[in-house]
């Protein structure tokens, strides 16, 4: 079975990515710890758009995923981020080069 990929596209609000950013990689950091089922979390930010970050998180399946999204620390990071984010677009996708 493939493993899952949450691909995030966040826009950022003017004058919020340096918090959004320290917010986001104690949620990488939290996530990492916690989930043995996350086999990787990327923050990525594209060199051409000041406004946009990219989340890049794989699981092993979608039980994983539905208990990521139900964790305390996960609740917390989106009431913190809320605020700074414009817009999100999520997608899931499986990952096809396993």
């Amino acid at each position: 079975m493939s493993s899952l990929v949450l691909l995030v596209e966040l826009t950022i609000n003017a004058g919020r990515m340096d918090a959004f950013l320290a917010r986001a990689r104690e949620h990488r950091s939290n996530v990492l710890s916690h989930e043995p089922d996350c086999k990787g979390f990327e923050l990525l930010v594209p060199t051409e758009d000041g406004d946009t970050v990219f989340l890049y998180e794989v699981y092993a399946d979608q039980a994983a995923i539905d208990h990521h999204m139900q964790t305390p620390y996960m609740k917390q990071y989106l009431a913190d981020t809320g605020p700074m984010i414009a817009k999100r677009n999520r997608k899931l996708c499986t990952l096809a080069s396993e």
